[in-house]
């Protein structure tokens, strides 16, 4: 913006400077054009630089003018740029919520608002009703489309192929006779070493080997060649600190996360988790810090 002005001041001064040149009755007239197109040209190429950067499409461009047109074409009062500016916050506000999976029906939401904003009479105490009516019906319809987002997301092939696979690969190492044990919560594993006493809390800090593999065998994570990790139970998919939860210092075990104590339906792409994927670590809790 202070650019902007600037380069507005540089064109008042050459204005300025060639009235001597025009009729005095046109030239303020000339010099209020000369501004007006220097300005629109200046914010049209800046814009154009910016706007192409990001869209390019000439119908795009179009829906941009037609908005612009909309404001310059209103009426000058104050009132009615307020009106536009809240309506804009509003639009915006509206679109993240529908981006989130809660489509909103404007036409709705112009007509309650127009019968609050010309009511008689509004208290405190209607507005902090309406805040709280609001925020309740906002969080309900939040956790709705989360709970639909997760049940789309287990539905999907790689996250029910995962499932199953990791229910099979347990269910052969117990027909195997290896001493797999599982947790109510579906943690399986196995005691190499119990430690000693005391076992970590759920809110301990511990130092810890470990070794993260898929059911493959292939390695995503170790510790082996940077030394152990150090960090609080807290930070952990909740299969890894359970685990820990079950020996002490100096134990080691083979934990068996499920999809649901680890990463869930969404995996972790940047690391190479698929979505609902098995997890197993070999770990060895080395210290605990309370």
């Amino acid at each position: 913006m202070k650019k902007l002005m600037l380069g507005a001041c540089a064109l008042l001064a050459l204005a300025a400077a060639s009235c001597g040149k025009c009729g005095e009755g046109n030239c303020k007239t000339a010099a209020n054009d000369s501004l007006a197109n220097a300005y629109g040209e200046y914010v049209g190429t800046m814009l154009y630089g910016e706007y192409s950067q990001f869209d390019g499409d000439k119908t795009q461009k179009q829906d941009f003018l037609r908005g612009m047109q909309l404001v310059f074409s209103a009426d000058g009062s104050r009132d009615t740029r307020m009106g536009m500016q809240v309506a804009l916050q509003m639009m915006n506000e509206l679109s993240q919520l529908e981006e989130q999976g809660v489509p909103v029906n404007k036409a709705a939401v112009m007509q309650a608002f127009k019968k609050s904003f010309l009511a008689d009479s509004i208290g405190y105490m209607d507005i902090q009703q309406k805040a709280g009516e609001f925020q309740d019906l906002y969080r309900k319809a939040m956790d709705k489309a989360a709970a639909e987002k997760e049940a789309e997301a287990a539905a999907a092939p790689d996250a029910t192929e995962n499932g199953l696979a990791a229910a099979e690969y347990i269910a052969n190492l117990k027909e195997q006779g290896t001493d797999v044990q599982t947790t109510e919560n579906g943690l399986s594993y196995v005691i190499e070493n119990p430690g000693v006493a005391p076992k970590p809390t759920e809110t301990a800090t511990v130092v810890v080997n470990y070794t993260g593999k898929h059911l493959d065998g292939k390695i995503f994570d170790t510790t082996e060649g940077r030394g152990p990790a150090t960090f609080n139970l807290q930070g952990v998919v909740p299969g890894f600190r359970e685990g820990l939860m079950l020996i002490g210092k100096g134990g080691k075990a083979t934990l068996y996360i499920p999809g649901n104590l680890a990463y869930g339906n969404n995996g972790q792409p940047a690391a190479g988790i698929g979505p609902n994927e098995m997890l197993v670590f070999d770990v060895e809790l080395l210290d605990i810090a309370e």
